[in-house]
């Protein structure tokens, strides 16, 4: 489903911005929790906006959800994470604590989604077959959405939030690499239009649940892979201090080194 007579796009672009329940934005250390490298090194390339010309592969435009995660990318990506990445895992946990705890006042724990989701928009394609919210796709009602760009996102390679349900205020994400932004994918409409940049854009998203709204009699499962919404399948725990003393021991170890 494609929304183009009646969407109304307003770009934001600084980082400061910040509206109560709606899209907002805030910078992290990207050197401290380096993504950039790490996807550098998983495609082998320093130019990830250029990654489409390195593979000799093309994609009919995305139309059916789930089709969108079917590229060579998404397996390169998902493989990885599936033989083992610790580099990743520690730095996307470390990346939660350090980061989405104290915007949700530093609770104990959080239900977070284990692994990310990768998305590539290419070049004359769409990220995401559809606009959509994600209680279309199944997911709990109080999840918390963040996106996290690993390239620059702007103009048509990026994505647009609604801002007020059901009024189709779009509003265009601009950020970059040491930003992220927060939104409630859940009930907010969301997608984008085709890529008529030329260049590709490369981020991840995730969810996460306090403990007090996460509900185990969830029994809906995702439309795309038919993940469960539980604990130990689509979700698992963070716990604050785990994070802490991980980063504590390291530091032990580099100083006796």
């Amino acid at each position: 489903m494609y929304i183009w007579k009646k969407i109304k796009i307003t770009n934001f672009s600084a980082p400061g911005f910040a509206r109560s329940d709606k899209m907002q934005y805030y910078n992290y250390d990207k050197e401290e929790c380096d993504f950039t490298s790490l996807f550098e090194a998983l495609f082998s390339t320093k130019n990830l906006d250029t990654i489409s010309e390195m593979y000799d592969v093309k994609y009919e435009r995305f139309n059916i959800p789930g089709r969108d995660s079917e590229t060579l990318y998404h397996k390169i990506f998902y493989d990885k994470m599936r033989s083992g990445w610790p580099e990743f895992i520690s730095t996307y946990e470390k990346f939660i604590v350090k980061n989405i705890f104290p915007l949700l006042r530093n609770p104990s724990k959080l239900i977070v989604q284990k692994w990310p989701s990768f998305r590539i928009h290419l070049p004359g394609n769409l990220a995401v077959a559809g606009f959509h919210r994600d209680c279309d796709y199944n997911h709990p009602e109080k999840e918390i959405n963040f996106i996290s760009p690993i390239t620059k996102r702007y103009e048509s390679n990026s994505t647009i939030i609604e801002q007020n349900i059901g009024k189709l205020d779009f509003e265009q994400i601009t950020a970059e690499p040491g930003q992220f932004i927060r939104f409630n994918g859940n009930k907010l409409l969301h997608g984008n239009l085709p890529n008529t940049t030329g260049k590709s854009r490369i981020s991840f998203d995730f969810r996460v649940l306090r403990k007090e709204d996460y509900d185990a009699s969830h029994n809906k499962t995702s439309l795309s892979k038919n993940s469960k919404f539980l604990i130990g399948h689509y979700y698992k725990i963070l716990k604050r201090e785990w994070i802490m003393q991980i980063t504590i021991s390291f530091v032990q170890c580099m100083v006796k080194v």
